[in-house]
């Protein structure tokens, strides 16, 4: 990603995360050559619904954060068919973020 700032990267991987789907804050961080709390703070102060922020979830598959709630999180993720357990996403519904150079 030529040319771009961190945040515009982190939220062009993030719209790249089919709906049903979740990638970590941590792989995010490494296409965007950036840390995973760089981008959960990023996220968390992005206020635009074009960015699907809630399928950005910790390594652990626990949800993690979200401006609007956990709860919230949650149900988005649900309402799109992923699985979660326990406040932990079940692993089938990781996907991987095409690589990217910034």
């Amino acid at each position: 990603m030529e040319g771009k700032s961190v945040r515009e990267c982190i939220f062009e991987l993030t719209k790249s995360i089919p709906k049903g789907y979740v990638s970590t804050y941590g792989e995010i961080a490494k296409l965007a050559k950036t840390s995973p709390r760089a981008v959960g703070a990023i996220l968390h102060s992005n206020h635009s619904k074009d960015i699907p922020c809630h399928r950005v979830v910790m390594s652990n598959g626990n949800v993690g954060g979200f401006a609007r709630g956990v709860k919230e999180k949650v149900r988005l993720l649900k309402s799109e068919g992923v699985k979660i357990r326990n406040d932990k996403v079940i692993e089938k519904f990781f996907h991987l973020c095409v690589k990217h150079s910034r």
